[in-house]
């Protein structure tokens, strides 16, 4: 069973505000995986401000568990001041709570003498050499991390591109893919000071380096196809694309046009140049031709790999004992695949009166929606709640219920949403929210009047001392 997230309130360091952190002290990514990439991206236990939109993450002790690799590891920040006393009550704690939660045959000495850790690095690392990731691929991560950082901190534009310059031989696809996933962090402010000083690196190592001139041009390659998705403009693409990897990206996404008209219309071009005597471009287009169908079959044989893997797994949780658990061991693996191929099962067993089947393929769904349910964070659940009923009648029981809950910072959280829905095009469900945010300010000044008179207790029974300290913080 998943640990919660214990709500934490604390101040702001930046305008003061009062906020509640979810804070994790058991981290058991064996129940939940998805924690190891929050904990590996440097969002677990950290906070966004709804009032200032700072970010922020909390140096508190927690407990790293994988039980398939048989690691317990427990960070005691040296922020906290513990001492060698208080250090191992707290470890005692942890350890004590994760294990009353682990069935006997899985309580092993591993989990007696977890491994300390004062720095979050340290930790870090040794999950990372648990996966295979040497010292020295770490450092090489590190070095682009670093490189990374000194292009930004380069605010003049003058500089900045004759650092790029200097290091174009360092700029590879790691790097590009370690300035996206900074991207995406910073991307929910689009107007931020952050997100624009990520966007103009962007830019600039598109233009001076080898690499990102090549993506650049295969990016183009791409977005006209896009903009007009049809046998012609994907041909054509592909006949002018720069390299192999650009053709690759085109039938990625064109797949579904390479049928006979597709090949009948290559084979016509191929004659044209052989009838016009330009043996070189008919022998250019015969190589793409034999290119085009080796892709294909490359494709196909990865989604019928992938399809065969999707419905393995639903035949594996078809038979579960256990169905909730073994759907959280499979959290990762249920795509847009699983559920099509649970979707195809389903109606193909009421169309043969299978009722006994249908019940069991409706059994997995619901343990699915619970999973899921269970492991969004408390005001995602309260949210997607709000979202999915009738305005006002239904929507004010939900605020009823929640009252306590009820804070300007909460609403300026829910703000936030509302304007990331209305970017990503969805205005109805944008208009929807704002209309429940009315409805919840009425209810903010008696709602904060009664969480001055009483605090809630905290959900689980880890520690709740010593008191987190802001370990990180920057816009």
């Amino acid at each position: 069973m998943p640990f919660p997230a214990v709500p934490t309130p604390i101040q702001c360091p930046f305008c003061r505000a009062q906020i509640t952190v979810p804070l994790r002290q058991i981290v058991d990514v064996t129940e939940e995986p998805q924690l190891k990439s929050a904990l590996l991206a440097g969002r677990l236990n950290a906070f966004v401000c709804p009032s200032c939109h700072n970010r922020g993450a909390l140096a508190t002790p927690f407990l790293y568990h994988d039980a398939d690799k048989e690691l317990a590891l427990v960070f005691l920040p040296m922020e906290t001041g513990l001492k060698d006393a208080d250090q191992q009550r707290v470890i005692g704690q942890l350890t004590k709570a994760l294990m009353s939660k682990l069935p006997p045959e899985k309580r092993k000495a591993y989990l007696i003498t977890p491994k300390q850790f004062f720095t979050l690095q340290g930790l870090l690392d040794a999950v990372l050499e648990a996966d295979g990731i040497t010292k020295e691929m770490m450092a090489a991560q590190e070095a682009k991390l670093q490189l990374l950082q000194q292009m930004l901190d380069t605010t003049d534009a003058e500089a900045q591109r004759k650092l790029i310059q200097e290091h174009d031989a360092d700029v590879d696809q790691a790097f590009f893919q370690m300035l996206s996933l900074a991207l995406m962090s910073s991307q929910s402010d689009h107007a931020s000071q952050e997100f624009q000083q990520f966007m103009t690196l962007r830019d600039n190592l598109f233009e001076l380096t080898t690499l990102g001139k090549q993506l650049k041009v295969r990016q183009a390659t791409l977005d006209a196809f896009q903009a007009k998705p049809d046998r012609e403009t994907l041909l054509a693409q592909l006949i002018q694309a720069p390299d192999a990897e650009a053709r690759e990206m085109l039938l990625t996404f064109g797949r579904p046009l390479l049928d006979y008209p597709f090949f009948q219309a290559l084979t016509t071009k191929i004659e044209a140049a052989s009838a016009a005597g330009n043996k070189a471009e008919a022998d250019r287009l015969v190589e793409l031709r034999r290119e085009i169908m080796t892709t294909r079959e490359k494709l196909d044989a990865a989604a019928k790999a992938a399809l065969d893997q999707r419905a393995a797994l639903l035949r594996e949780l078809m038979v579960a004992e256990k169905l909730d658990e073994a759907v959280r061991a499979h959290l990762e693996e249920l795509d847009d695949a699983f559920f099509g191929i649970l979707d195809a099962n389903m109606q193909a067993a009421e169309q043969a009166n299978q009722q006994a089947t249908v019940d069991r393929l409706q059994a997995v769904a619901d343990a699915i929606s619970r999973v899921i349910a269970a492991n969004q964070p408390p005001e995602i659940r309260f949210l997607n709640g709000l979202l999915s009923v009738e305005y006002p009648q239904e929507t004010r029981k939900i605020l009823d219920a929640n009252r306590r809950s009820l804070s300007p910072q909460l609403l300026g959280w829910m703000q936030s949403v509302a304007d990331d829905l209305r970017r990503n095009g969805r205005a109805d469900a944008a208009e929807h929210l704002l209309k429940v945010m009315e409805q919840a300010k009425e209810m903010v000044p008696a709602a904060a009047m009664a969480a001055s008179a009483s605090a809630p207790a905290p959900v689980t029974p880890p520690p709740a001392e010593p008191k987190p300290q802001i370990l990180i913080a920057k816009r």
